[in-house]
């Protein structure tokens, strides 16, 4: 009972929306203020700054939102596009993944896999973060390894 209480109460509010639209309204706000300089600015300093600003905004805890519904996902990849269109000076109708290419910028998903996969690699091969390394041996032992048969 008392869980399902919680469970209507909340109506799971771990979706991240709030959290995104916030995150949003500050990305665009950036962009908007990227466009007014951007004529005034060389490739790789637009790139530079992009990178420093937006993307550290958008790449901030990001590997909270692994497996957030595609919905959620998409409107950060729509955040991406619009801060690589202005990089590049793109108009919007051009096609983004040459432009992401171009700027050697991975795509979101991308990015939180690759942060996720990071994080574990630096827990499991270095003893800065000893409560991990814990926690991620607590886990591999409760998973059973699967096991190949040799014919």
């Amino acid at each position: 009972m008392l869980y399902k209480y919680y469970r209507n109460d909340m109506s799971f509010s771990l979706s991240f929306s709030d959290q995104i639209s916030s995150l949003s309204k500050s990305c665009y706000s950036h962009i908007r203020e990227l466009c007014c300089i951007r004529p005034y600015l060389d490739s790789k300093t637009a790139s530079t700054i992009a990178t420093s600003i937006v993307h550290s905004i958008l790449d901030y805890c990001n590997s909270l939102y692994y497996k957030l519904p595609k919905s959620q996902i998409n409107r950060l990849q729509q955040i991406q596009n619009c801060l690589a269109r202005t990089v590049v000076k793109a108009p919007k109708s051009s096609h983004i993944t040459p432009i992401l290419r171009s700027l050697h910028w991975f795509k979101i998903n991308e990015r939180i896999e690759y942060k996720l996969l990071s994080l574990t690699y630096k827990v499991l091969t270095t003893s800065q973060l000893d409560y991990l390394h814990n926690l991620s041996l607590f886990s591999l032992q409760v998973e059973p390894a699967p096991h190949l048969l040799s014919p």
